[in-house]
């Protein structure tokens, strides 16, 4: 009788242990370790996640698309020296074929030049220029076609002018809200200009998957007639049907 009083007794201090110590009858689930694969990225030509590596292939994609599509391009330009108006304009120039308009009006002009706007037109072969002065009077010259006056480029112009912008590769890029690309100097670059080697201080711009520049902004100083001047200039590219009027023959 005293030994089985014993073992109940035992027997009653081991569950009272296992109900308050140990485990507590819960079975806690293994870890299970999960990898996130980020979506890969398909950058325009000669654009990875560090920068411009080919500014060649990016300017020459970008040549192309407009060589193949009718395009518009507007062009701001602003240039202040010593910190007054020199030369300003607003730039519309159409494309649509072989056939090219441009309309340039100024706000600010040199001293001694009193053109107020200037109208463009050109095939693969002739290119005519009306110049509209201060007093109304019109003047008109004829070129040889759309790649032999400054007033507007051509598709490889544009490659070549992009380039110098865009080729030195040490532009931050990230992508936008719309699925491009926008492309942006961290800090001042030595770029060629109309005005030689400068220094930005600013540069952006903005490129589709294919490598179509939609809009490039920079700002620089340089030196005119040995006078600091602050050059701004701005363009906008834009793809779709385009009507160019006049000719017969300008």
């Amino acid at each position: 009788m005293r030994r089985t009083a014993l073992l109940a007794v035992a027997l009653a201090a081991m569950l009272a242990l296992a109900g308050c110590g140990g485990t507590s009858g819960t079975t806690t689930a293994p870890t299970t370790n999960t990898t996130t694969t980020q979506a890969s990225v398909d950058y325009p030509p000669g654009v990875s996640a560090d920068g411009v590596e080919s500014g060649f292939e990016l300017t020459g994609a970008h040549a192309e698309t407009l060589r193949t599509a009718d395009y518009t391009v507007t062009e701001i330009t602003s240039i202040r020296v010593n910190g007054s108006g020199y030369k300003a304009y607003m730039q519309t120039t159409k494309a649509a074929g072989d056939t090219m308009s441009a309309s340039r009006s100024y706000s600010a002009t040199p001293s001694g030049n009193n053109v107020s706007s200037a109208e463009f037109w050109a095939n693969a072969s002739t290119g005519v220029i009306q110049y509209t002065h201060d007093d109304g009077n019109t003047t008109t010259t004829t070129v040889g076609s759309a790649g032999d006056t400054d007033l507007v480029r051509t598709p490889d112009q544009w490659s070549e002018s992009l380039y110098t912008l865009v080729a030195s590769g040490q532009l931050e890029v990230s992508e936008t809200d719309e699925g491009n690309f926008a492309l942006r100097a961290s800090g001042p670059l030595n770029v060629t200009t109309d005005y030689g080697e400068v220094t930005t201080e600013t540069l952006t711009a903005t490129v589709t998957p294919n490598g179509f520049v939609t809009d490039i902004s920079v700002s620089y100083t340089t030196t005119i007639n040995g006078e600091t001047a602050t050059v701004s200039k701005q363009f906008a590219f834009e793809r779709g049907d385009v009507t160019v009027t006049k000719p017969t023959w300008a």
